[in-house]
């Protein structure tokens, strides 16, 4: 099996950090090995590679072969995997049922108040975020405060992804607008204005980056600019 990048990436998904990713990876690719062989493999300073081993060991990933010099062999992926499944799908199971009880709820609700009681709402605004991740969810949240009205670019994929994913089933009165204009922009009501600077499709989604601006005054004028246009 070939030690890639790709594969290392997809193994860390099992909880492994980027050393014992690629060591084991480097393991497969071998067989059985030495910690000294398999740190050449996977690129691993050999200072290192004792106490990863020692780690993947611990976690039912290898075991160690007695003899000189000694050797790591990897325990058959399929039932490895399958239990680190298991577990995974417990612990989410845990953690759902701990974010949905009422103790999670009113954390929430306290925080939200601490938050609300010491911030101007009134406040203008202008800051950058960064990577798409992030501006899916500003813009989610900026559109499920909506009282009236959003406007998106006609053709733009990120505004086009956050509007096929907010609920305007219960916000009759909004009124959704995508004028062809050619600017990469989005309005929500007279308040909020989301600029990106760059092309979406001259940029890795964790560069993509946007301009948000809370200011009344800027959003009526780039409102009227836009429908004007």
């Amino acid at each position: 099996m070939p030690h890639t990048p790709e594969l290392v990436k997809k193994t860390q998904l099992f909880g492994l950090n980027i050393y014992e990713a690629k060591i084991w990876a480097a393991l497969l690719s071998k067989g059985t090995s030495t910690a000294g062989e398999l740190s050449d493999i996977a690129n691993v300073p050999r200072s290192r590679s004792y106490d990863v081993l020692e780690s993947l060991e611990k976690k039912g990933f290898v075991v160690m072969k007695l003899g000189k010099p000694i050797k790591y062999l990897a325990i058959p992926p399929k039932g490895v995997l399958e239990n680190i499944k298991k577990q995974i799908e417990k612990k989410t199971e845990t953690r759902l049922s701990q974010i949905k009880n009422t103790t999670f709820n009113n954390l929430i609700n306290t925080f939200q108040e601490v938050h609300e009681k010491n911030t101007n709402q009134d406040e203008n605004i202008v800051a950058v975020l960064r990577g798409r991740k992030n501006i899916h969810k500003h813009l989610a949240f900026l559109f499920k405060d909506a009282k009236k009205e959003i406007l998106f670019p006609a053709e733009d994929k990120t505004s086009a992804y956050v509007k096929t994913n907010i609920d305007t089933k219960n916000k009759t009165k909004i009124t959704l607008k995508t004028p062809n204009t050619g600017i990469r922009m989005s309005l929500v009501d007279d308040t909020n204005t989301i600029i990106f600077p760059l092309q979406e499709d001259e940029v890795h989604p964790e560069y993509d980056l946007c301009i948000w601006i809370r200011n009344t005054h800027t959003t009526k004028f780039l409102k009227n600019l836009l429908t004007s246009v």
